[in-house]
């Protein structure tokens, strides 16, 4: 067996264009991220709601760009070619694929760069590509991952009154080998829980983007060292619907490029804020640098379109936090990004001494009113750029109450992306973890439950189908079966049935029979004097060194 690499970052469906999708122009390779590119204006999709008749300060003229010096090195103040984006995703369509030697033909990683280089090389108006709901996209689990299981019978209840019910959705883990569409459902899901941190640093990073190209192409310029620069009445000016930019600037300190966003998004009377910062420290040239972009959104329960999830928080009103640190050496980049949701607006203590998302702000109703309630979620990486090879990791957590986190550690067998395996399970609290999967709980939220970590990972192989565009997955490739009760098994002496198929009718299928034994098909350890995470390690899995560190540093 190879080593595998681990490999998972956000996106949309597999083997569907992204729905984010500007418009539909031929892709870049890797090796064509460096230099200069001529991308056509975006203006196609049908999201944008953004019909002001406003002068945009985005564009200018192409042989100009190329020739300007100052122009063509804007990625010396901004990360070039740095996103948070899916090698499963495939943003190109059937007869604009480049690469039919390896999984997506035009991955929604180097999609999404083109996007932000576009705007920072003023080639795009922020006005034909500006999405305020991207900042409200959440994360969700596929169709396949925990749905709603009925049940009779179960043999860990003690209480006639829980004999019989619905396990909830979301606990239950990779239960269908393939989500509706297709796709293997370790992919599915890994691109359903991270759309929404995609679509955040995306449309972050473009709005930000925007204001370089802003100054340069008015003529002001970008501050010298020491000085700041207001771009409000530049942003402004753009004519973005229900949008009003109350603070917009660039600062240069000590070799330290600060950029610095608040915008107003009126909704029915009332506006909430979306505030973006991010520091951003050159080495030289566009392929060595740092950076922290930070980001906050207000949002409000019963208001559509910008309603937060969780039911910890006992406010209507919401806000989702977000940081994303990151590192790029050459070809090499490291990420680490975190979101949250916390309780209320105008909120205090969202972010830590490395101004991450602090993990240990937690929500308590008196004690600490406004810390983080839902949904937190850490996801680090480190990988090529060339092809996107890399470790990888992605933890979260449902809410600040829950005793464990789930995690997700996904591989590929080599740079070509073309198949893997990938592993689901369960870990410490996220205040504590370290990226690993540590071991597997059966019965989650059923009668009788236990959280004892159990010796077990779901493991799920996948292989890219250049024939459906899909990261495929199948039942006889898969470790993914067991009962959901604390032991994972069922001796078939009781009278329990569990809805296996998730037809919605017990019985209908031979496997749904109390008199028949259910014995789990897991994956656990070959060697047992090996611990989960260690096995996990001994495959060729790695935890990814991201910026700063994973919490169980902190």
């Amino acid at each position: 067996m190879k080593s595998y690499i681990p490999v998972i970052m956000a996106s949309l469906m597999v083997g569907c264009s992204s729905s984010d999708s500007d418009e539909n122009t031929p892709q870049t390779t890797p090796t064509e991220q460096e230099t200069p590119q001529e991308t056509p204006t975006d203006n196609t999709d049908s999201d944008n709601s953004n019909q002001g008749g406003d002068s945009n300060n985005d564009s200018s003229d192409q042989s100009d760009d190329m020739q300007d010096p100052v122009t063509v090195d804007r990625g010396l103040y901004f990360p070039k070619s740095m996103v948070v984006a899916s090698p499963f995703g495939d943003s190109s369509d059937e007869e604009e694929r480049l690469y039919l030697s390896r999984g997506p033909a035009s991955p929604t990683y180097f999609w999404a760069t083109r996007r932000i280089d576009a705007l920072l090389d003023g080639e795009t108006p922020l006005l034909d590509v500006f999405r305020v709901r991207s900042f409200y996209r959440t994360g969700n689990n596929a169709d396949c991952f925990g749905p709603q299981v009925s049940y009779q019978g179960h043999p860990n209840s003690a209480d006639p009154a829980t004999n019989s019910g619905t396990l909830p959705s979301g606990d239950l883990g990779l239960w269908l080998a393939s989500d509706s569409e297709g796709n293997a459902c370790s992919v599915a899901q890994t691109n359903a829980l991270l759309d929404g941190t995609k679509e955040r640093s995306r449309m972050a990073l473009m709005t930000l983007a925007s204001m370089v190209s802003a100054a340069i192409d008015d003529g002001a310029g970008l501050p010298e060292e020491g000085t700041s620069i207001d771009l409000t009445s530049q942003m402004n000016s753009k004519g973005l619907s229900n949008i009003n930019f109350s603070a917009a600037s660039i600062s240069l300190n000590s070799g330290i490029w600060q950029y610095n966003v608040t915008l107003e998004y009126t909704v029915g009377s009332s506006s909430y804020d979306i505030d973006l910062t991010m520091t951003h420290t050159p080495s030289g040239d566009r392929t060595n640098y740092t950076g922290l972009l930070n980001y906050s959104v207000e949002g409000e329960v019963g208001v559509s379109g910008i309603e937060f999830p969780g039911g910890n928080c006992t406010q209507n009103q919401r806000t989702l936090v977000g940081s994303l640190a990151y590192e790029r050496d050459a070809q090499q980049m490291s990420l680490q990004a975190r979101t949250a949701t916390l309780c209320g607006h105008a909120v205090s203590g969202a972010f830590n001494s490395d101004q991450q998302v602090d993990v240990k702000n937690k929500y308590h109703s008196t004690d600490n009113p406004d810390g983080w309630s839902e949904n937190f979620a850490i996801f680090g990486a480190n990988f090529d750029l060339t092809s996107l090879a890399g470790d990888y990791a992605y933890v979260w957590q449902a809410g600040v109450n829950d005793s464990h986190s789930r995690i997700l550690n996904i591989g590929f067998n080599d740079a070509t992306l073309e198949n893997g395996e990938a592993h689901f399970g369960y870990g410490t609290d996220i205040d504590q973890t370290n990226g690993l999967i540590q071991g597997f709980i059966c019965n989650w939220a059923g009668p009788g439950n236990s959280h004892t970590l159990q010796d077990y990972t779901q493991r799920q192989f996948f292989e890219y189908d250049t024939s459906t565009s899909n990261y495929i997955g199948t039942d006889h490739r898969a470790n993914i079966e067991y009962a959901p009760t604390n032991s994972c098994d069922y001796d078939g002496t009781g009278s329990f049935v569990f809805d296996i198929d998730v037809s919605g009718v017990l019985g209908d299928i031979s496997q749904e029979d109390a008199s028949t034994a259910f014995n789990n098909d897991l994956w656990a350890p070959t060697d047992p004097t090996l611990t989960v995470a260690e096995s996990i390690l001994a495959r060729g899995l790695k935890v990814p060194d991201v910026p700063f560190t994973w919490p169980v540093d902190e």
